[in-house]
Protein backbone atom coordinates (compact mmCIF):
# COMPACT_ATOMS: atom_id res chain seq x y z
CA UNK A 1 0.00 0.00 0.00
CA UNK A 2 2.83 2.30 0.90
CA UNK A 3 4.58 1.57 -2.39
CA UNK A 4 1.43 2.54 -4.25
CA UNK A 5 1.30 5.98 -2.59
CA UNK A 6 4.99 6.56 -3.28
CA UNK A 7 4.49 5.77 -6.95
CA UNK A 8 1.51 8.17 -7.14
CA UNK A 9 3.54 11.04 -5.57
CA UNK A 10 6.46 10.42 -7.93
CA UNK A 11 4.19 10.67 -10.97
CA UNK A 12 2.72 13.95 -9.68
CA UNK A 13 6.21 15.41 -9.17
CA UNK A 14 7.33 14.56 -12.69
CA UNK A 15 4.22 16.08 -14.20
CA UNK A 16 4.86 19.39 -12.39
CA UNK A 17 8.35 19.89 -13.94
CA UNK A 18 8.25 22.16 -17.01
CA UNK A 19 10.03 20.67 -19.99
CA UNK A 20 11.28 22.93 -22.74
CA UNK A 21 12.18 21.72 -26.23
CA UNK A 22 14.43 23.74 -28.53
CA UNK A 23 14.00 23.15 -32.18
CA UNK A 24 16.96 23.83 -34.46
CA UNK A 25 16.46 25.19 -37.93
CA UNK A 26 18.08 23.78 -41.09
CA UNK A 27 21.86 24.34 -41.50
CA UNK A 28 22.99 26.75 -44.21
CA UNK A 29 25.36 25.43 -46.85
CA UNK A 30 28.72 27.31 -46.75
CA UNK A 31 29.01 27.68 -50.50
CA UNK A 32 30.88 30.49 -52.30
CA UNK A 33 28.18 30.48 -54.94
CA UNK A 34 25.70 31.64 -52.34
CA UNK A 35 24.62 35.16 -53.19
CA UNK A 36 26.58 37.81 -51.21
CA UNK A 37 26.54 41.50 -52.15
CA UNK A 38 29.25 42.57 -49.68
CA UNK A 39 33.06 42.42 -49.87
CA UNK A 40 35.25 39.46 -48.97
CA UNK A 41 38.42 40.02 -46.92
CA UNK A 42 41.06 39.29 -47.89
CA UNK A 43 39.75 36.89 -50.56
CA UNK A 44 36.50 34.93 -51.12
CA UNK A 45 36.36 31.44 -49.56
CA UNK A 46 38.12 28.71 -51.52
CA UNK A 47 40.04 31.40 -53.51
CA UNK A 48 42.99 29.91 -55.36
CA UNK A 49 46.21 31.91 -54.81
CA UNK A 50 48.57 32.18 -57.76
CA UNK A 51 51.95 32.45 -56.01
CA UNK A 52 53.84 33.33 -59.20
CA UNK A 53 51.43 36.10 -60.09
CA UNK A 54 51.65 37.56 -56.57
CA UNK A 55 55.47 37.72 -56.75
CA UNK A 56 55.39 39.35 -60.16
CA UNK A 57 53.10 42.08 -58.90
CA UNK A 58 55.56 43.06 -56.15
CA UNK A 59 58.34 44.00 -58.58
CA UNK A 60 56.08 45.32 -61.32
CA UNK A 61 58.06 48.17 -62.85
CA UNK A 62 54.91 49.91 -64.01
CA UNK A 63 53.36 49.96 -60.55
CA UNK A 64 55.73 52.68 -59.20
CA UNK A 65 56.98 55.67 -61.17
CA UNK A 66 58.96 57.29 -58.35
CA UNK A 67 62.53 56.79 -57.12
CA UNK A 68 63.56 53.66 -55.23
CA UNK A 69 65.71 54.05 -52.10
CA UNK A 70 68.38 52.91 -51.81
CA UNK A 71 67.82 50.89 -54.97
CA UNK A 72 65.03 49.09 -56.83
CA UNK A 73 63.95 45.61 -55.60
CA UNK A 74 65.93 42.72 -57.00
CA UNK A 75 69.03 44.79 -57.86
CA UNK A 76 72.28 43.63 -56.28
CA UNK A 77 74.65 46.36 -55.12
CA UNK A 78 78.43 46.04 -54.99
CA UNK A 79 79.19 47.72 -51.67
CA UNK A 80 82.95 47.73 -52.26
CA UNK A 81 82.57 49.45 -55.64
CA UNK A 82 80.24 52.04 -54.11
CA UNK A 83 82.81 52.92 -51.45
CA UNK A 84 85.56 53.21 -54.05
CA UNK A 85 83.37 55.48 -56.18
CA UNK A 86 82.53 57.70 -53.21
CA UNK A 87 86.21 58.03 -52.29
CA UNK A 88 87.23 58.84 -55.86
CA UNK A 89 84.48 61.44 -56.12
CA UNK A 90 85.44 63.01 -52.80
CA UNK A 91 89.24 63.17 -53.13
CA UNK A 92 91.45 60.88 -55.18
CA UNK A 93 94.43 63.23 -55.34
CA UNK A 94 94.25 63.47 -59.13
CA UNK A 95 91.03 65.21 -60.12
CA UNK A 96 89.38 68.55 -59.22
CA UNK A 97 92.60 69.76 -57.58
CA UNK A 98 92.18 73.30 -58.90
CA UNK A 99 89.91 74.20 -55.99
CA UNK A 100 93.11 74.36 -53.84
CA UNK A 101 96.10 74.01 -56.15
CA UNK A 102 96.67 72.26 -59.46
CA UNK A 103 100.39 71.82 -60.26
CA UNK A 104 99.57 71.43 -63.95
CA UNK A 105 97.70 74.75 -64.11
CA UNK A 106 100.07 77.61 -64.99
CA UNK A 107 97.65 80.08 -63.44
CA UNK A 108 98.52 78.60 -60.03
CA UNK A 109 102.27 79.12 -60.47
CA UNK A 110 102.17 82.38 -58.49
CA UNK A 111 102.09 80.25 -55.33
CA UNK A 112 105.74 79.26 -55.72
CA UNK A 113 107.22 82.18 -57.71
CA UNK A 114 108.92 85.26 -56.29
CA UNK A 115 106.80 88.16 -57.49
CA UNK A 116 108.23 90.82 -55.15
CA UNK A 117 111.50 92.58 -54.41
CA UNK A 118 113.98 90.06 -52.99
CA UNK A 119 115.86 92.73 -51.07
CA UNK A 120 112.85 93.14 -48.78
CA UNK A 121 113.23 89.51 -47.69
CA UNK A 122 116.92 89.56 -46.77
CA UNK A 123 117.84 88.15 -43.32
CA UNK A 124 117.69 90.70 -40.52
CA UNK A 125 119.46 89.79 -37.27
CA UNK A 126 117.53 92.51 -35.44
CA UNK A 127 114.19 90.83 -36.18
CA UNK A 128 113.19 88.60 -33.30
CA UNK A 129 111.82 85.11 -33.77
CA UNK A 130 108.13 84.88 -32.84
CA UNK A 131 106.35 81.86 -31.40
CA UNK A 132 102.55 81.88 -31.72
CA UNK A 133 100.48 79.33 -29.84
CA UNK A 134 96.74 78.75 -30.27
CA UNK A 135 94.55 77.05 -27.71
CA UNK A 136 93.10 73.97 -29.38
CA UNK A 137 90.73 71.92 -27.17
CA UNK A 138 91.75 68.30 -26.75
CA UNK A 139 88.29 67.20 -27.91
CA UNK A 140 88.47 69.33 -31.07
CA UNK A 141 87.92 67.23 -34.20
CA UNK A 142 88.53 68.92 -37.57
CA UNK A 143 86.38 68.05 -40.56
CA UNK A 144 87.79 66.27 -43.59
CA UNK A 145 86.05 68.01 -46.50
CA UNK A 146 85.71 66.74 -50.05
CA UNK A 147 86.89 68.72 -53.08
CA UNK A 148 83.41 70.01 -53.78
CA UNK A 149 83.73 72.28 -50.72
CA UNK A 150 85.96 75.32 -50.35
CA UNK A 151 88.09 75.45 -47.19
CA UNK A 152 89.12 78.84 -45.80
CA UNK A 153 90.83 79.82 -42.55
CA UNK A 154 90.59 82.73 -40.15
CA UNK A 155 94.33 82.88 -39.42
CA UNK A 156 96.98 84.11 -41.84
CA UNK A 157 99.04 81.02 -40.98
CA UNK A 158 96.56 78.29 -40.01
CA UNK A 159 97.84 75.64 -37.63
CA UNK A 160 94.54 73.80 -37.09
CA UNK A 161 91.26 73.41 -38.93
CA UNK A 162 89.57 71.44 -41.69
CA UNK A 163 91.61 69.64 -44.33
CA UNK A 164 91.29 67.28 -47.30
CA UNK A 165 90.72 63.56 -46.65
CA UNK A 166 93.76 62.34 -48.58
CA UNK A 167 96.96 62.72 -46.56
CA UNK A 168 100.03 63.99 -48.45
CA UNK A 169 103.29 62.10 -48.63
CA UNK A 170 105.97 63.56 -46.41
CA UNK A 171 108.68 65.41 -48.29
CA UNK A 172 109.61 68.51 -50.28
CA UNK A 173 106.95 70.01 -52.56
CA UNK A 174 106.88 72.42 -55.45
CA UNK A 175 103.90 73.79 -53.58
CA UNK A 176 101.49 72.22 -51.12
CA UNK A 177 98.35 74.15 -50.11
CA UNK A 178 97.35 74.51 -46.44
CA UNK A 179 94.30 72.32 -47.08
CA UNK A 180 96.82 69.50 -47.48
CA UNK A 181 99.57 70.18 -44.97
CA UNK A 182 97.08 70.76 -42.16
CA UNK A 183 96.39 67.05 -42.42
CA UNK A 184 100.12 66.47 -41.84
CA UNK A 185 100.03 68.68 -38.74
CA UNK A 186 97.13 66.65 -37.36
CA UNK A 187 99.28 63.52 -37.80
CA UNK A 188 102.07 65.06 -35.75
CA UNK A 189 104.20 66.30 -38.63
CA UNK A 190 106.29 69.47 -38.77
CA UNK A 191 105.69 71.79 -41.74
CA UNK A 192 108.36 74.17 -42.99
CA UNK A 193 107.14 77.21 -44.94
CA UNK A 194 109.36 79.65 -46.80
CA UNK A 195 108.48 82.62 -48.94
CA UNK A 196 109.58 82.20 -52.58
CA UNK A 197 111.56 85.44 -52.24
CA UNK A 198 113.37 84.38 -49.06
CA UNK A 199 117.17 84.16 -48.97
CA UNK A 200 118.18 80.76 -50.36
CA UNK A 201 120.95 80.24 -47.77
CA UNK A 202 118.47 80.55 -44.90
CA UNK A 203 116.01 78.25 -46.65
CA UNK A 204 118.68 75.59 -47.08
CA UNK A 205 119.83 75.86 -43.48
CA UNK A 206 116.34 75.40 -42.07
CA UNK A 207 115.62 72.60 -44.53
CA UNK A 208 118.75 70.66 -43.53
CA UNK A 209 117.88 70.85 -39.83
CA UNK A 210 114.34 69.62 -40.39
CA UNK A 211 115.33 66.79 -42.72
CA UNK A 212 117.95 65.61 -40.23
CA UNK A 213 115.51 65.62 -37.30
CA UNK A 214 112.56 63.53 -38.42
CA UNK A 215 110.88 61.72 -41.27
CA UNK A 216 107.46 63.22 -40.60
CA UNK A 217 107.89 66.62 -42.27
CA UNK A 218 106.61 68.78 -45.14
CA UNK A 219 108.59 71.52 -46.94
CA UNK A 220 106.77 73.96 -49.22
CA UNK A 221 106.91 77.60 -50.39
CA UNK A 222 104.10 79.88 -49.25
CA UNK A 223 102.91 83.39 -50.06
CA UNK A 224 101.37 83.61 -46.57
CA UNK A 225 104.67 84.72 -45.02
CA UNK A 226 105.79 88.33 -44.65
CA UNK A 227 109.06 90.01 -45.75
CA UNK A 228 109.95 90.55 -42.07
CA UNK A 229 109.73 86.83 -41.24
CA UNK A 230 109.82 84.81 -44.48
CA UNK A 231 110.54 81.48 -42.74
CA UNK A 232 108.30 79.44 -40.46
CA UNK A 233 107.93 76.07 -38.77
CA UNK A 234 104.43 74.86 -37.99
CA UNK A 235 103.11 72.24 -35.59
CA UNK A 236 99.54 71.49 -34.55
CA UNK A 237 98.35 74.73 -32.93
CA UNK A 238 101.81 76.37 -33.01
CA UNK A 239 103.83 78.56 -35.37
CA UNK A 240 107.48 79.66 -35.17
CA UNK A 241 108.24 82.60 -37.52
CA UNK A 242 111.74 83.90 -38.16
CA UNK A 243 113.96 86.04 -40.34
CA UNK A 244 117.22 84.33 -39.38
CA UNK A 245 117.55 80.63 -38.55
CA UNK A 246 118.83 79.85 -35.06
CA UNK A 247 119.74 76.17 -34.79
CA UNK A 248 118.95 75.75 -31.09
CA UNK A 249 115.59 77.49 -31.32
CA UNK A 250 114.59 75.42 -34.33
CA UNK A 251 115.72 72.09 -32.82
CA UNK A 252 113.93 72.78 -29.53
CA UNK A 253 110.70 73.60 -31.39
CA UNK A 254 110.93 70.37 -33.37
CA UNK A 255 111.69 68.23 -30.31
CA UNK A 256 108.86 69.72 -28.28
CA UNK A 257 106.18 69.49 -30.98
CA UNK A 258 107.07 66.68 -33.38
CA UNK A 259 104.61 63.76 -33.40
CA UNK A 260 102.07 65.79 -31.40
CA UNK A 261 98.85 65.90 -33.36
CA UNK A 262 95.16 66.20 -32.62
CA UNK A 263 95.12 64.84 -29.08
CA UNK A 264 98.42 66.34 -27.97
CA UNK A 265 99.90 62.87 -27.55
CA UNK A 266 102.72 61.17 -29.41
CA UNK A 267 100.59 58.68 -31.30
CA UNK A 268 101.76 55.99 -33.68
CA UNK A 269 101.70 57.10 -37.30
CA UNK A 270 99.35 55.16 -39.55
CA UNK A 271 99.46 56.17 -43.21
CA UNK A 272 96.70 54.86 -45.45
CA UNK A 273 97.00 54.35 -49.19
CA UNK A 274 96.75 56.07 -51.55
CA UNK A 275 98.57 59.27 -50.56
CA UNK A 276 98.52 62.72 -52.16
CA UNK A 277 101.72 63.48 -54.10
CA UNK A 278 100.79 66.18 -56.64
CA UNK A 279 103.74 68.58 -56.89
CA UNK A 280 106.06 66.36 -54.81
CA UNK A 281 109.73 67.06 -55.64
CA UNK A 282 111.38 64.57 -53.28
CA UNK A 283 109.92 62.18 -50.75
CA UNK A 284 111.05 62.34 -47.14
CA UNK A 285 113.78 59.90 -46.05
CA UNK A 286 113.80 57.92 -42.83
CA UNK A 287 115.98 59.35 -40.07
CA UNK A 288 115.52 56.58 -37.50
CA UNK A 289 112.31 54.82 -38.57
CA UNK A 290 108.84 55.66 -39.86
CA UNK A 291 107.67 56.35 -36.31
CA UNK A 292 110.60 58.75 -35.64
CA UNK A 293 111.64 56.89 -32.50
CA UNK A 294 114.39 59.47 -31.94
CA UNK A 295 113.94 63.13 -32.89
CA UNK A 296 116.98 65.26 -33.74
CA UNK A 297 119.19 62.56 -32.27
CA UNK A 298 122.30 63.87 -34.00
CA UNK A 299 122.12 67.00 -31.83
CA UNK A 300 122.59 64.90 -28.68
CA UNK A 301 125.83 63.32 -29.90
Amino acid sequence: MIKFFVLINLLQLLSSIECKVYKKGPLLDNNIEQKWNGLWFPKPPNYHYDVVAEKDNVADKDSWQGTWFPHAPGISVDTHSSKETDRDTCDNGKENLDIDFDPDDKRHSYNYLCLGNRTEFEPNFNTTTVLIEHFVPVAYQPTAKCLNETISYGESLPTFGSYRPLAPKFGNYKYLPPQRWLRSLSDGGIVMLYHPCAFSGQIKQLQNILQGCLYRHIITPSQLLTPQRPLALLAWGKCLQMSVVDDNTVVNFIKENAKLGLRGQRNKLTMANPLYDAGLLSESHLVTDEQDSEICGYKDM
